[in-house]
């Protein structure tokens, strides 16, 4: 315990090399500053780029045993996503705040707009959510189709971690310890015998209620959108209640 205590209290060097590294770079193109700015913030670019390519893949499936495996497989990326989501905000509860990078008054790092500093101060930083659930999802992809799998893990690093990483929200570890996290949470979550147990009943139950199916599963893909935050806001209205 001490250990971990240590560790997360201080900087590793090669977190504060990458992080410094980057910065660097910071205004040196307003352009670009912004650009990246966006893809991190825009919600279009992350988690709806998935829910449709997920929506797609559904419907896709045909009504048969071959289908219904398929959607099986659709289910338990979302499940694994969702387990990813879960295991994140325990272990951001049980090892010690780190401030984020743009915080942490040993880097000096630049920010790229003011907003982003007020937007940032009031979350923890290990491990990195969206790398969780968006390594849930590429891994999840894989058991769908490989090439969809490593396009959408090129898309996660360039797009989703690698800004992250530029605007100092996250250190590199962060972003590897969600990752491993999201990659063994969507294992764990299509596993052939978790889908025969848990998705293959739903995906019976949707052809006889597709009304209530639908519904929720519209409201899965959303909050994956939003990256969970309203249930995560939810529940932190009822934990402070009771």
């Amino acid at each position: 315990m001490n250990f971990i205590l240590e560790y997360s209290a201080m900087i590793p060097a090669i977190d504060q090399r990458i992080l410094e590294g980057m910065n660097e770079f910071m205004h040196k193109s307003p352009a670009f500053d912004e650009m990246v700015a966006f893809l991190s913030y825009n919600s279009l670019c992350k988690g709806a780029v998935f829910t449709m390519v997920l929506w797609w893949r559904w419907f896709q499936c045909r009504d048969t045993a071959l289908g219904n495996g398929c959607r099986q497989v659709v289910l338990g990326v979302l499940a694994g996503c969702l387990l990813g989501i879960g295991v994140t905000r325990v272990l951001t509860h049980v090892f010690p705040e780190r401030p984020r990078p743009l915080h942490n008054k040993e880097l000096h790092l630049i920010a790229v707009e003011k907003d982003l500093l007020s937007d940032s101060a009031d979350t923890s930083s290990f491990p990195s959510d969206h790398a969780t659930v968006f390594f849930a999802l590429s891994t999840g992809f894989f058991f769908l189709s490989r090439r969809l799998g490593i396009a959408a893990t090129v898309y996660v690093i360039v797009f989703i971690c690698l800004p992250r990483l530029y605007l100092g929200l996250h250190y590199p570890t962060d972003l590897l310890a969600g990752a491993v996290v999201g990659v063994a949470t969507a294992l764990a979550a299509n596993l052939p015998a978790v889908r025969q147990i848990f998705y293959a009943p739903l995906v019976r139950w949707q052809y006889v209620h597709p009304s209530p199916f639908y519904v929720g599963l519209f409201l899965m893909s959303y909050q994956l959108d939003e990256m969970f935050g309203g249930v995560r806001h939810l529940l932190s209205f009822l934990a402070s209640r009771f």
